[in-house]
């Protein structure tokens, strides 16, 4: 089935493939599905990227990817390699996807996510520290992302490459940038303001 989805995959000017993006209901099918065999193998991780700045930086937009760290070695990365080894995850080798990436098969809807793999520790992505990671209920369940102010550090880091800065990814970087700095300037005003006030948050 995965297979003949690919088949089907258009392509632009004969060269570069033109892969559909997903709905959004999609990249959470995937992340519970990643959610789910992680925890199983008792693995941390934490989503980043897009897909956490959408859930816990407050942007209003879409994304077709998820970002996704673990940790390094044979009992985080190598876990995930695994999982991602197999369906309903695919990596294609005749060339219509880009090399090198792994794909979540949806197949009611017949679409694909793309799951980027991360080292935490690695370039600059956070190793594993309980603050740092905050928790969102999807479906009963208690999916893990990076906190705001780590996004937002993350996002100014990429965005010293000038190759990022001028690609595709430019006004969804700025959306995520000015909606996280919104979101954690009225985090800080409501604790100036409950200080001034000589209250405490609870």
């Amino acid at each position: 089935m995965a297979q003949s989805s690919l088949s089907a995959i258009s392509r632009s000017n004969g060269t570069k493939p033109i892969v559909p993006s997903p709905p959004q209901r999609d990249l959470y099918s995937c992340a519970i599905y990643l959610h789910n065999e992680l925890s199983k193998r008792n693995v941390p991780y934490y989503f980043c990227g897009g897909f956490a700045c959408i859930n816990v930086g407050m942007t209003a937009r879409t994304t077709s990817d998820i970002d996704i760290a673990v940790p390094n070695g044979p009992d985080g990365f190598g876990v995930l390699l695994n999982i991602l080894s197999r369906a309903p995850f695919i990596q294609d080798k005749t060339g219509v996807l880009p090399r090198g990436s792994y794909y979540f098969f949806v197949q009611s809807s017949g679409t694909f996510v793309e799951i980027d793999g991360i080292m935490a520790g690695f370039m600059g992505f956070p190793t594993f520290d309980p603050a740092k990671i905050v928790q969102t209920s999807q479906q009963q369940l208690q999916l893990k992302f990076l906190e705001p102010s780590e996004l937002l550090r993350l996002k100014f880091s990429t965005w010293a490459n000038e190759t990022r800065r001028k690609g595709p990814k430019r006004q969804g970087d700025i959306s995520d940038i000015l909606s996280i700095r919104h979101l954690l300037l009225i985090g800080f005003n409501s604790i100036r303001s409950a200080r001034g006030t000589g209250r405490e948050l609870q």
